[in-house]
Parts: C-alpha cells; structure tokens; sequence
C-alpha cells in the first residue's frame, strides 16, 4: 500500500490554515502526540499492575490531555497546543519520576520539549536558549527531589529493566520522528532555495521575452567553444540574422504584432538549433547563431535551410496575416580574430545582405 496515499497520512499531514503557524510544526506535534499516547497507555497499564492505581488513573487523564493537543493542531492553534504538550510532558514525567525513580529514566522525555520548542520558528532564540538551560536545571533538580523522595513502590528488577527499555525505545522513536522532520524542513529549504537560484540564474541569462539566451549568456557559451576549440581543435562557425522590415511590422501592425514576431521566429530558432549548436536574441529583433562542430560551408546549408523556413511561415496574429523574412551574415571562428572581431565579420555581412536586397545569408 503506497503510504503517502493512505487516508490517515494525508490527515496527518493536513497543513494549518494561520499563515502564522507552519504545517512542519503541526505535523511534529501530532506524531508526537501519537507516540505520547501509546506511551501513556503502556505505561499506565503497566504500574496499575504494580497497584500504583491512583498513577495509571492519571496517566489515562494524560492520555486525554495529549489528545486535546493533538486535535489543537487541526483548529489553527498549533503555538497553544505545542504549549500545552511542553506541560504535560513536564508534569507528567516527573510524576512518573517522583513516584519511581530516577533511575528509570521517565525524565528523559523532558528534553523532548527542547527539540519542540527549537522546531517553533515563531520564537525568539534568546527564549529558546533560556528554556533550553532551565530544563536542564530542572533534571538536576528532579534527580535530586527523586533521590530524596519515596513516594511508591521500588519496582523489581526485571520491571525496573523493562521500564528502562520501554522508556529508551519510545524516546528514540521521538527522537527519530523529530530529527525526520528536521531533515525535511532542511530538505524542503534547500529545494526552495535551489529554486529561488534557478529562478535567479534563468531570469539573469534568459531574454524574457523569446527564451533564448540574452547577450551575456551567449557570450559566455562562446567562451566555452573558444576553450574548446584551443584545446581540441573543435571549429564552429556563427551568424547574426536580422529580421527584414521588422520596423515596419511594428509600424503598420503594433508592437504586440512585433513581439508576436519575435516569439515565433524564436521558438522555429530553438527547435531548429537543438542538435546544432546555440542561438540567443542580440539584441532588438537581431539573433546570434552559434553552428558547433561546423565549418563555414556546412552551417551555411543549414542557415539556407533556415531562412526558406522562417520564409513560408505564415505569422497570423489577431486579425494580421503576413510573412516575414530573415537576411543572415555567418563567419567561421577565426582564433587570429577572436570571438568580438568574427562576430563584426558577420554583421558586416548581414548589412551587405540587408543592402544587396534582404532574405539571404552572406558568406
């Protein structure tokens, strides 16, 4: 049975609906709650055995108690409930201790309200500190009251052993609930903030409005050819493409027409590129073209390829109908030139392009 679907845990996880309060909080709680309560339960029946009657009765009381703060949980009042479980585990761990023995280990469910109150985010450290060193004194304290004290029956040895064994195995279940729901809050924000730095790292590289790569990006990605083409000899060849009369489409049809343009033609762009190399918006309605492992003759072909595809797309927005069409200067990387000056090559190609009549690639 998939766990994460069982009715009970989808209850167990329902998150709070104060924006004061967190889900991690409650859910902590709650299994808390829940091991609290067979803890009270095995406990209570236990010294009733030992005819501690008055104790197992108050135990049973606790049981009720542990219950109001589970359900506290589900009535947006998750700070009060963690308040009320502090109590109860402090009352009713030291009863357990006062009526027999230190030795028993009862009291070491009281540093469970340490690792609770550091879980309540709402806190101020200083108050957190502050409890946290007057809990500790309050276990010197009890160890010494209990010494001092006779207020039950000394259990014998195999039920002092099982006490010890009973208390040690359901602290470590607690102590394990806890530090899994550290562990997750810890997950949970490094996920958010891998997110917050992927969101960070697409918004500085991408051009908002295509996709693409933006300039910086794109230069960047050259720098890694260049690198690769020192150390293995890789060729690549680029090419800047420049939308004809793109002016004009905004003139006479909008700017949202032109920025319908642009989105289209960067989308044919991405998918035509994908097992070619890279392409980022230059600037305006000008694209840089980055052919990887390609000589200057065979990016050609592919840029012709490209041009007759931009050519017979029809760009039909709103009520406008209208084709479009693209002029291209390309260069091979020179290493004598360097990244800047072959990129210049191939704009002064494009310009030749854009004056000898448009929609072509210049070589």
């Amino acid at each position: 049975m998939d766990l994460s679907n069982s009715r009970f845990i989808r209850f167990l996880l329902q998150d709070v609906k104060n924006e004061k309060e967190t889900k991690d909080l409650a859910v902590l709680i709650r299994i808390t709650c829940l091991i609290l309560v067979l803890y009270y339960l095995v406990t209570g029946i236990a010294v009733s055995f030992m005819q501690h009657y008055v104790l197992g009765l108050l135990l049973i009381g606790a049981i009720g108690l542990i219950i109001g703060s589970f359900v506290l949980t589900y009535e947006d009042r998750t700070i009060l409930s963690l308040v009320l479980l502090n109590i109860e585990i402090l009352v009713f761990s030291s009863l357990l201790t006062l009526f027999l023995g230190f030795d028993l280990a009862f009291s070491i469910t009281i540093f469970l309200n340490i690792l609770l109150i550091y879980f309540n985010k709402t806190e101020r450290m200083a108050h957190k500190r502050i409890y946290s060193v007057a809990i500790m004194l309050y276990q010197m304290f009890l160890a010494e009251i209990s010494n001092a004290a006779s207020l039950g029956m000394t259990p014998s040895p195999t039920m002092k052993m099982a006490f010890q064994t009973f208390n040690m195995l359901m602290f470590s279940c607690a102590l394990l609930a806890t530090a899994y729901a550290y562990c997750m809050k810890f997950n949970q924000a490094e996920e958010k903030l891998r997110r917050i730095n992927d969101n960070l790292e697409r918004m500085a590289n991408l051009d908002t409005l295509t996709g693409l790569s933006n300039r910086r990006h794109m230069n960047e990605h050259l720098a890694g050819l260049v690198f690769e083409y020192n150390r293995s000899n890789k060729v690549f060849t680029m090419a800047i493409g420049d939308i004809d009369f793109f002016k004009k489409v905004n003139d006479t049809y909008g700017h949202d027409t032109g920025d319908y343009v642009l989105t289209t033609a960067a989308a044919i762009f991405k998918k035509f590129m994908n097992d070619k190399g890279h392409v980022a918006r230059w600037g305006g309605e000008e694209f840089l073209f980055a052919f990887e492992n390609m000589d200057l003759d065979k990016a050609y072909r592919f840029l012709e390829e490209l041009r007759r595809e931009i050519e017979k797309t029809p760009m039909d927005f709103k009520e406008f109908h209208f084709n479009i069409t693209m002029t291209f200067g390309i260069e091979e990387f020179n290493p004598r030139l360097g990244i800047e000056a072959t990129i210049n090559r191939a704009d002064a190609k494009l310009y030749k392009g854009k004056q000898g009549g448009r929609n072509r690639v210049v070589k």
